[in-house]
């Protein structure tokens, strides 16, 4: 759906000529930007595949597109569909390898002309100082810290049903996660009740390929022991942990491969703890 979106800007990029005096003839004219080197996150890797090429081949341009180390199948398949649709040699460009290396290979070529990238604000600053030599144009999409508010007058079970997908779904690998959810005190008890019931209820953690399943594993061992970091971050900082709260090992056990992390909700968060201000990237908190 994405591309086909995009498909349809492909005959509408035109310019336009800006009514003036007689004297003087103002216009605009539209024309590709050229080369593009695209970035993109291990998380969602074919929909940002789509989200990256559907605009900048629609203006277009030709693009040299980095898959994530992490995950990098899904668009290599990609790529397969792009030389079997017929497109012309060179025009989308597909490469591996890991962003220290291939990443800032791209972002620093004389010949490219703009970078548009999607992960951690960390790399997005050293992105931007590489692409600063050559003042080259730069998109950068980054993490953030989303909250959910809940005021007294929400429908509770919508607010508990959207709240909890906002946060559990894709084992909380979202840039825009509802990380945070900020509960209005009159409120917060029964939301909080609600919403620990809930994930009870749904949140099934086992085997990413079982139907039944709602959280798999991580996306890898370093981001596995980077959400336990914080969780224990967040106990000794004085949060209560009111759900989960450790790695699960009943997976393991039962012969499921992956790093597995139980469904964890912390209350009592205080804005000055580091798990209600930073992004962990599998990470869920309610603050009243």
């Amino acid at each position: 759906m994405t591309i086909r979106y995009y498909a349809g800007w492909a005959d509408k990029n035109y310019g336009q000529t800006i009514e003036t005096t007689p004297e003087k003839f103002a216009y605009t004219i539209r024309q590709p930007i050229g080369v593009i080197a695209q970035i993109i996150p291990w998380n969602y890797p074919l929909s940002m595949a789509t989200w990256k090429l559907g605009p900048a081949l629609a203006c277009g341009n030709t693009v040299v597109i980095k898959a994530a180390e992490s995950t990098p199948l899904s668009i290599l398949v990609l790529g397969r569909i792009i030389k079997e649709a017929g497109f012309p040699p060179g025009v989308v460009n597909i490469l591996n390898g890991y962003g220290k290396d291939a990443g800032a290979a791209m972002v620093q070529h004389e010949l490219v002309n703009k970078v548009a990238f999607t992960g951690s604000s960390g790399t997005a600053s050293q992105i931007m100082k590489m692409a600063s030599a050559s003042l080259k144009n730069i998109t950068l999409e980054t993490g953030g810290k989303s909250p959910l508010l809940v005021f007294p007058d929400a429908d509770m079970e919508q607010a508990v049903k959207w709240s909890h997908m906002g946060i559990m779904s894709n084992q909380g690998q979202i840039c825009t996660a509802t990380s945070r959810l900020l509960v209005h005190q009159d409120i917060y008890d029964e939301f909080v009740e609600k919403f620990i019931s809930t994930l009870k209820a749904t949140s099934k953690v086992g085997n990413q390929w079982d139907d039944t399943t709602y959280q798999g594993p991580q996306v890898s061992q370093a981001q596995y022991e980077r959400i336990l970091s914080y969780i224990d971050i967040g106990k000794s900082e004085g949060a209560t942990v009111m759900a989960g709260g450790a790695a699960d090992d009943a997976r393991i056990s039962k012969g499921d491969k992956g790093f597995y992390v139980q469904p964890t909700v912390f209350t009592g968060v205080k804005e000055s703890m580091r798990i209600y201000r930073e992004e962990i990237f599998g990470e869920r908190s309610c603050s009243p």
